[in-house]
């Protein structure tokens, strides 16, 4: 019998919103672990919700590490099927119903994702197309298709084939973890299916800045510091990216280091937070960064 659990990491959450995404998603599987990255954590004991398991990190230990704990944990307990979350994303009904299946059609797949919703651009995005050197978006009416890439909220990873391509890179703490495990999976000859007939509700950054042809998502001085690090430190040291990519995505962020401050208060912080992630991504310098 195929087990599927489902992984949430929280930090500091909105707890009806949390509530309600749990909710959605609750009756669709077999266990949910809530792992907690909030210092002190102790506040999720409320979620209504009998299958529900929580983890208390009882501080901060970046997203990748949460994720390997109820990673392992849903390993541990024998899931054929493990489902990431964000603790800001809406399930539809018979969402896992729709895409588990697809696993069988494409025996090679690693991981199936969904499109998602960004409630702060009001759109739906598109899948990533792995047939060009560029990380090109395109948009399909439906169907499965190969791509090159896809955040975390709602993938379906396959528990199998974690054993070959390994868990989160926890030297990145957060940000760039979910894309950097999609190339790794890539490389070792795996799939990443993205399912076109399935729209999940998901919040990408705190707010979103529209610069004329297109709107960016904005986050706090530190993300922007993880973001820009992890970036530069993918571009120059990722052995999972090809040549191409990896001179694409150089170039490609040196717009965090002009658009964040710019677009950001207090600009001289994010300005700030930029340049040291530069630095730290181009000396590889990685982990948990105490304070910008």
């Amino acid at each position: 019998m195929k087990t599927i659990c489902a992984v949430y990491v929280t930090f500091s959450p909105d707890f009806d919103l949390l509530n309600l995404s749990i909710s959605s998603l609750s009756c669709q599987v077999d266990k949910i672990i809530v792992v907690d990255n909030t210092p002190g954590g102790g506040l999720l004991d409320k979620i209504q919700s009998d299958n529900v398991e929580i983890i208390y990190l009882g501080e901060n230990l970046g997203i990748a590490f949460a994720q390997n704990v109820g990673i392992q944990k849903a390993m541990d307990t024998g899931a054929s099927f493990i489902t990431l979350s964000d603790q800001d994303t809406v399930y539809p009904k018979g969402f896992i119903q729709k895409m588990v299946p697809h696993f069988e059609k494409f025996p090679s797949a690693a991981a199936i994702v969904p499109r998602f919703k960004d409630s702060n651009k009001k759109r739906i995005d598109g899948f990533i197309a792995n047939k060009s050197f560029r990380f090109q978006q395109f948009f399909p009416d439906g169907g499965q298709h190969k791509i090159f890439q896809a955040i975390a909220s709602g993938k379906i990873l396959k528990a199998e084939f974690l054993y070959r391509i390994g868990l989160m890179d926890e030297r990145l703490f957060i940000d760039w973890v979910d894309l950097e495990w999609c190339w790794r999976a890539r490389a070792r000859g795996f799939d990443i299916i993205g399912n076109a007939d399935v729209v999940i509700d998901h919040q990408l950054g705190d707010v979103s800045s529209n610069i004329g042809f297109r709107e960016v998502n904005l986050r706090s001085p530190i993300r922007h510091y993880y973001i820009t690090r992890n970036a530069f430190y993918l571009a120059l040291h990722s052995k999972d990216l090809d040549c191409l990519h990896r001179l694409n995505l150089f170039v490609r962020s040196f717009r965090y280091i002009l658009g964040f401050p710019i677009l950001s208060s207090p600009r001289w912080k994010n300005l700030k937070a930029v340049l040291l992630g530069f630095l730290h991504g181009v000396k590889a310098k990685l982990g948990r960064l105490e304070k910008i």
